[in-house]
């Protein structure tokens, strides 16, 4: 033992040596202490050795407990139980003096107040929680709201409504059950609730679809409170089989509203940011919401920081084992306390925490890897095109009528190569050897937000609109998030959504040339995905998204982004209001979540210099810069585009002008004369229908007369596409001729 000068502190003394200065407890061999772990309610396991890494012994020592002092080392003390057995704990675990109620000591940043599981401050409560108020004007026992989450009300509310039928249906099927046999839905509903909370833990709580069981299963769990029999001792028996009733007439015979009554949204322009989807608050089981509160209650009153777990997060792994373990009290029967409700505070917890902290998320995902080994590797985007034939029976680009790939039909005007050669030759070309400007330079910015109608603060420059896509996914997407596209699409999108980890969702509508916007929202409704894929034109079937239906939508769940494709946009119909082609462009300037995407690809016959923008708000372009690559435009790139611009009227709207009408005549053409053909009226491309064991003969018949098409079958059964060129006679012949393959 290291003599220490000593220096009286009240209950503390002052030890010097021992590699430095600190305060300890006063003790001695042969005191009398007690047992105090605040950082657990019921007490402390003891050590086989008095060291940090010491394996605990098998003894348990419950707080509060007198034990007296065996021997002491620096940091432990060894103690003996009134039973006789003995351990090490640590010196901080032990006071000199019995605890009081309600007097913390200041080891953890949450300490429990009182050790005791069933009282809180002296007061019982309900059994849980006080059964009366014991000091009149306290209004204790009131429960506190503050302490549920309400990102979980809300999103519960909106499920709820969302899946009304289905929860009606576990209702219907408890209630029969219960009429046979008393207590059956008790049962229903608790082991439906642990089988849907398994289905969200493998697929580690990261998917929608996990999340949407994961909100079933706390419902169920909701409806299990509403029909148990635990004593709850605020109600009477009597009072309870009531509010069982209650529970029962609520979701069978509801009152009416979103979810029981299918009216189609059409508030979205008019509420702006005040639109939310539809919820259903008054239908979150009440008596249950009651019981969570005086669980919050107690909360308060055991735990300094209630609202820490809240406020902080948790590692939801470590959350999911105390809700496994509040399973399977509740499959004992035990009702030692009211597991039911602990339960339920750990499902909203962990909803909370998910969304507040998705990176607290330590859940593996079993259901991918699962996938992942069974499936056969996914198929990347590998499109055929024609190009390398062409050259390679070095055809003359003016023979060749390449229809494959809907690009422009004329070569660019002479004032865009000359001032890109210009570029090459200038200063002997030294500006070769520096990089871009960078974000396509200013000079471009300004001229593409002048043509958009937008501020060059609503416009990015992209390497294509390919990179501009790849670069929306990268930044809204990832596993656990899922996006939204209607088919036919582009299907390099679903490869970039894909490659992010997210879930992609294709939405078939009921008439493929009429897109719904009702079936549209009922998918989003359904779905809640972070990500909307519009094509507008579409490619292949020429359809469009018009701004009003956008702006609706877009009002109606600012938590979705709406990219607008818009590659074919100078091929659109006629927008009657404005006398241009129809474009959602100008929604950027009232919403964030609208994203609209062009190329110079395509009308800009520039498909090989690789230039494209995205025209959205400031402050979602903002959010865009951290995956950005400012010098991925290169310079040439940058010259063709502005200088493109300047020629739009002289040189390019005329050749937009022939093209609609030369599409138009030609589908007419065909039409007239027994072919059938699709195209909404946008876009430089029809679709033809073709029996489906004769596209192969047609499109190697074409070929062999220099005319490359598109074979869509694979998305489009029995379908072909054909890129409107300047003179669509040659084409029109060689059908005709095919008919007799």
């Amino acid at each position: 033992r290291v003599s220490q000068a000593t220096e009286n502190l009240g209950d503390y003394t002052w030890r010097g040596g021992l590699g430095g200065p600190f305060y300890l407890l006063v003790m001695q061999e042969g005191d009398t202490v007690w047992a105090l772990n605040p950082k657990y309610k019921d007490g402390t396991r003891l050590r086989a050795r008095g060291v940090d890494d010491s394996e605990f012994n098998g003894n348990w020592l419950a707080n509060d407990s007198p034990v007296e002092i065996l021997e002491i080392l620096p940091g432990f003390v060894n103690v003996q139980k009134e039973d006789g057995t003995t351990g090490w704990i640590r010196e901080r675990n032990l006071t000199t003096e019995p605890r009081q109620s309600g007097v913390t000591k200041g080891v953890i940043s949450n300490q429990i107040v009182t050790p005791d599981p069933e009282y809180c401050m002296g007061r019982r409560i309900y059994g849980v929680g006080i059964k009366q108020d014991p000091i009149p004007g306290e209004k204790m026992g009131k429960g506190i709201q503050h302490l549920t989450s309400a990102y979980w009300v809300s999103d519960m509310a909106q499920f709820i409504c969302a899946n009304f039928p289905a929860i009606q249906e576990f209702v219907r099927h408890a209630k029969r059950g219960s009429e046979q046999s008393a207590g059956y839905d008790y049962v229903y509903f608790i082991n439906i609730a642990n089988c849907l909370f398994n289905k969200a833990d493998v697929e580690g709580l990261s998917s929608q679809n996990s999340k949407e069981f994961f909100l079933m299963a706390t419902w169920l769990v909701m409806a299990a409170a509403e029909v148990d029999t635990f004593p709850f001792g605020k109600y009477t028996p009597e009072e309870k089989a009531d509010q069982r009733e209650t529970f029962y007439e609520t979701f069978l015979n509801p009152k009416v509203g979103p979810g029981v009554v299918d009216v189609p949204r059409e508030d979205g322009d008019a509420l702006g940011k005040f639109a939310v989807s539809h919820c259903r608050v008054d239908l979150i089981p009440m008596y249950a919401m009651e019981r969570l509160g005086v669980n919050n209650e107690l909360s308060a009153l055991k735990y300094v920081d209630a609202e820490q777990p809240l406020r902080e997060g948790f590692l939801i792994s470590k959350r999911t084992d105390s809700l496994k373990r509040h399973f399977e009290a509740v499959h004992r029967g035990e009702k030692d306390e009211d597991h039911i409700i602990h339960l339920l505070w750990n499902m909203m917890a962990i909803y909370h925490v998910n969304h507040v902290y998705p990176n607290k998320n330590d859940l593996i995902d079993f259901e991918r890897i699962r996938k992942e080994s069974l499936a056969k590797p996914r198929e990347s985007y590998s499109p055929a095109t024609s190009l390398q034939k062409i050259q390679e029976q070095k055809f003359e680009p003016s023979h060749v009528l390449k229809l494959d790939w809907n690009e422009g039909a004329i070569p660019p005007p002479r004032s865009v190569r000359n001032a890109m050669v210009e570029f090459i030759s200038k200063s002997e070309g030294h500006y070769l050897k520096w990089y871009p400007n960078l974000g396509g330079g200013a000079e471009l910015r300004n001229r593409l937000a002048e043509y958009c109608g937008v501020i060059p603060e609503n416009i990015m420059v992209t390497n294509g609109s390919d990179d501009a896509l790849i670069l929306i996914c990268q930044t809204y997407l990832r596993s656990g998030k899922s996006v939204l596209a209607p088919v036919p699409t582009y299907e390099h999108f679903c490869v970039n959504a894909m490659n992010t980890g997210a879930e992609l969702h294709r939405l078939s509508f009921s008439d493929l040339l009429h897109p719904s916007s009702n079936e549209l929202q009922k998918s989003i409704e359904e779905l809640h995905p972070s990500v909307v894929y519009l094509v507008s034109p579409n490619n292949p079937l020429g359809t469009h998204w018009d701004p009003e239906t956008v702006s609706s939508l877009a009002s109606t769940y600012p938590d979705s982004i709406f990219i607008l494709d818009e590659a074919y946009h100078e091929f659109a119909r006629m927008d009657q209001k404005t006398n241009k082609p129809l474009t959602c462009a100008g929604l950027v300037k009232k919403y964030k979540n609208v994203v609209v995407t062009r190329t110079f690809s395509k009308a800009f016959c520039l498909a090989s210099i690789r230039c494209g923008y995205i025209v959205a708000h400031p402050n979602t372009l903002e959010a865009l810069k951290p995956r950005y690559n400012p010098k991925s435009v290169n310079s040439l790139a940058q010259i063709a585009a502005y200088h493109a611009l300047d020629e739009f009227e002289q040189y390019y709207q005329p050749y937009i002008k022939a093209t609609n009408m030369t599409r138009d005549n030609f589908a007419k053409d065909l039409e007239e004369n027994g072919f059938k053909t699709h195209n909404g009226g946008g876009g430089n491309f029809i679709c033809i229908e073709i029996e489906e064991e004769r596209i192969p003969k047609v499109c190697k018949y074409l070929e062999e007369n220099c005319i490359y098409i598109r074979d869509v079958s694979a998305r489009l059964p029995g379908i072909i596409r054909i890129s409107i060129g300047e003179d669509m006679t040659r084409v029109r012949e060689c059908l005709f001729a095919s008919r007799s393959l």
